[in-house]
């Protein structure tokens, strides 16, 4: 009998051990505020609002900072609200437990647990830190969430003093699905196995798609903007020789470069996610990390767990083989085998057979009484029991096929074919036999399938339909899954079905070949799932939904991970996504939702790069002609703000079919094609203002040409909204529409109210140079859609090759 630690002991080791709990996240809200700016563009801005501050341009550079703010603040408060959310979703494992102190039971918090304590634990109980069994009677434990694997595993006690081996291993948050045990502790709170996962998942460190694309982007501006104004310089000082002021054209660049800059980018792309957010949140989605809805929206193989995810991780009865000549249904015999259903977690077979029986099988179930129970045996892959009926008492056995066959109760041959027919549709086989005082007698065979979830099927579909493909990534055995894989329309031949042991025996070469084109991992490890999916995302966007402790590396590793509601505490800390709902159907949603922001956020880009390139080539060439700004910089600011404004509509913007029908991903590539092309066009028009209005004041033609540039960047925003003909891209939404108008007359009232007039120093403009502006706008939205077409032909080619 254990007497286990004193409260003296039990206090002083709790000083040095700590608490019973997992690390708790520090500096969260510092960490997220440094995410903020981890990508290159916002440190741009920043830049740039303080390089215009020195401008002696304080009012532009606040205008910057104002958009910075707001990015920088919505963002913050989305993904604070998310990660607050999840946190009300934590459940503790166990708030009290009995141990043995004193010689005495106690019940005491769970955080007040220390190495060398004494657990009494009993079915149902859900094991708060690592232990050592050492005294049991007939112990299962489910240890899912570490294995991946639904069978219950059988623990054996380890001698005191004895390290223990796996068999007599419990782990924190395993659950006790049969019988009573002592178990001394052995590890708590960061010393756990629990503990050391969340150790691994963080340090994997893993980006967002979304981030690491716009850093690229803004790469591309700097290097474009540095060669541009560095060309425009020597071409400066070699036209004007020695009487070039070197450093007023120094400051003139960075002005022009400050000015390239789509300072509302950010503002536009958060808001989007946002949109996108909360369309999700009312699906029953929590985004944690706000730019995981774009990312996925690029999202091209979907990667999942099977226990729980694709299947109901519920066995449910579905077949039965009477031997010939058997005297009892061996339902009703499996059932007379089951123990402790009364209890919190039944045994998952034991369930299933009571839900299998039937009124006339139950009634004579009753009839029945259990005499002796006999545990399972591991080395014999069964478990029996004598129960009395009358004056007849009946030894039973249940256990594995393969069982009967080595002891000689029946011959393979003749259950061989069923067996087969039965397996290879993914179900778990239990054989029973009786024993009346004559000789054990083969009863028959009980089968059982883990059913798939009701929306499984429909997600395969509507996942092929997306262009999406989708890897079953499980613990459990390559036979089962492949079974489910076929069952889901995922599996259509064996090739594509491999342990991961059989894969990593494989050339690196042939892994990697290979890795692509398999459905089903079974008999998959934590470390396994970890490398199979950085070898896929090699060449994949991919997306990893799971559940248990052991997915959380998979998870931190994936480009999006996604859990559901009931997934372990750490799977919940670490994924971007959880799902309130356990329906597979909202991840296919949400692939479509991020396709959606993916499109809207590109319009954006479009419009905003060409307009912003095409107003910089126009200056930079400029300036070697002209000798004042055709566009002052408080001007400028104002352009981009009015023309930014209804762009941040673009969220809500209606998407074209097409455009989700695909992986989304950024064409680096043919998006500079687009701005560096349809920019130059811009150019073009902006020369023709200069040509007509550069002779007169410099107030009027600065004036003009801020009128005229809202103009056609407000026709840029409808044009290239879609790069299919306007004709055919669909109606805009409304607001979109309705903030373009908006900006438009602003655009024009402006020059005409004295007090803006004069802060932006313009000058009213006459109803005939307001006709020539038009006409300008009117003649590049006309040249802008025909440049588009075959721009847009090209696009197809690129994504067809």
């Amino acid at each position: 009998m254990y007497t286990g630690l004193t409260a003296a002991e039990a206090a002083a080791r709790l000083k040095t051990y700590g608490k019973n709990a997992l690390p708790a996240p520090k500096y969260r809200f510092l960490r997220l505020l440094a995410r903020q700016f981890a990508g290159v563009f916002n440190m741009l801005l920043l830049a740039a609002a303080v390089v215009t501050w020195f401008l002696g341009e304080p009012i532009d550079a606040s205008f910057i900072l104002v958009f910075v703010g707001l990015s920088v603040g919505l963002n913050l408060y989305q993904e604070h609200k998310s990660n607050a959310a999840a946190d009300t979703l934590r459940s503790m494992l166990v708030r009290t437990v009995t141990v043995r102190r004193d010689n005495e039971d106690r019940i005491i918090p769970i955080e007040e647990l220390v190495p060398g304590d004494i657990l009494k634990i009993k079915t149902g109980d859900i094991l708060p830190a690592d232990a050592i069994v050492r005294q049991t009677t007939a112990l299962q434990v489910d240890e899912t969430t570490f294995t991946g694997e639904s069978l219950p595993v059988t623990k054996v006690a380890a001698d005191e003093g004895d390290v223990g081996t796996e068999a007599s291993l419990l782990m924190q948050g395993v659950v006790i699905v049969r019988g009573n045990a002592f178990a001394e502790v052995i590890a708590t709170g960061g010393g756990t196995r629990l503990a050391h996962i969340a150790a691994t998942v963080s340090a994997i460190e893993s980006e967002s798609k979304l981030t690491t694309s716009v850093d690229r982007i803004s790469r591309f501006i700097l290097k474009m903007t540095v060669l541009t104004l560095v060309a425009v310089v020597v071409a400066n000082v070699l036209i004007e020789g020695e009487g070039a002021n070197v450093p007023e054209l120094i400051v003139f660049a960075i002005a022009l470069a400050v000015s390239v800059i789509p300072e509302a980018l950010p503002l536009v792309m958060t808001f989007s996610l946002s949109h996108g957010a909360l369309i999700l949140a009312k699906k029953g989605v929590i985004v944690k990390r706000l730019s995981s809805v774009q990312d996925l929206g690029s999202v091209d193989l979907l990667c999942s767990d099977k226990t729980g995810t694709i299947t109901e991780n519920h066995l449910t009865f579905t077949s039965v083989y009477a031997a010939p000549g058997t005297a009892y249904s061996p339902l009703l015999l499996a059932r007379l085998a089951a123990n402790d259903l009364h209890e919190q977690h039944p045994e998952p077979f034991d369930r299933a057979i009571d839900e299998a029986l039937g009124e006339t099988e139950r009634l004579e179930t009753a009839t029945f009484t259990v005499i002796e129970e006999e545990a399972f045996d591991p080395a014999l892959r069964s478990n029996g029991v004598i129960v009395k009926k009358g004056d007849t008492t009946m030894h039973i056995r249940r256990g594995s096929p393969e069982y009967f066959i080595s002891e000689g109760v029946v011959a393979e041959a003749s259950v061989s074919d069923w067996i087969a027919a039965e397996e290879a549709l993914g179900r778990r086989i239990l054989g029973v036999s009786y024993d009346t005082g004559r000789g054990p007698v083969f009863g028959g065979l009980v089968s059982f399938v883990d059913i798939l979830k009701p929306s499984t099927k429909a997600t395969v579909e509507a996942a092929r339909a997306l262009n999406v493909a989708i890897t079953i990534i499980t613990g459990d055995s390559k036979r089962v899954a492949e079974a489910v894989g076929r069952e889901i329309g995922l599996v259509s031949k064996a090739t594509e079905v491999i342990e991961a042991s059989e894969f990593f025996a494989l050339t690196s070469k042939r892994q990697h070949e290979r890795v692509g084109q398999i459905r089903v991992f079974a008999r998959t490890t934590p470390e396994q799932k970890l490398e199979i999916l950085q070898l896929l995302k090699e060449t994949h966007t991919v997306g990893f939904l799971g559940e248990g402790i052991n997915d959380a590396p998979a998870l931190k590793a994936a480009h999006v991970s996604m859990v559901v509601e009931s997934a372990s505490d750490v799977a919940r800390e670490t994924a971007d996504i959880i799902l309130l709902r356990p329906d597979l159907e909202v991840i296919v949603e949400g692939i479509r939702h991020g396709r959606e922001t993916h499109a809207n956020t590109m319009k954006y880009l479009r419009a905003t790069l060409v307009s912003n390139f095409g107003n910089f080539y126009a200056v930079a060439i400029g300036s070697l002609f002209i000798t004042f700004l055709p566009m002052l910089p408080k001007q400028l600011l104002l352009l981009n703000l009015l023309s930014d404004f209804p762009m941040m509509a673009i969220a809500l913007d209606r998407v074209n079919k097409a455009e989700v029908a695909s992986p989304q991903q950024y064409d680096f590539r043919f998006l500079y094609i687009i701005f560096i092309t349809l920019g130059l066009v811009s150019t073009v028009f902006d020369f023709m203002c200069f040509a007509l209005f550069f002779r007169m004041d410099p107030a009027i033609l600065q004036t003009n040409w801020f009128i005229a540039s809202t103009l056609t960047e407000l026709l840029l925003v409808l044009s290239i909204r879609s790069l299919l003909p306007i004709e055919r891209a669909g109606r805009p939404a409304t607001v979109l529409v309705v903030l373009c108008v908006f900006a438009f007359v602003m655009a024009i009232l402006i020059p005409f109210i004295p007090l803006t007039a004069q802060f932006f120093e313009f000058t009213p403009p006459t109803p005939a140079h307001l006709g020539i502006i038009v006409a300008i706008a009117v003649g590049y939205f006309i040249t802008t859609e025909l440049v588009k077409r075959p721009l847009a032909r090209f696009a197809t080619v690129r994504k067809q090759a």
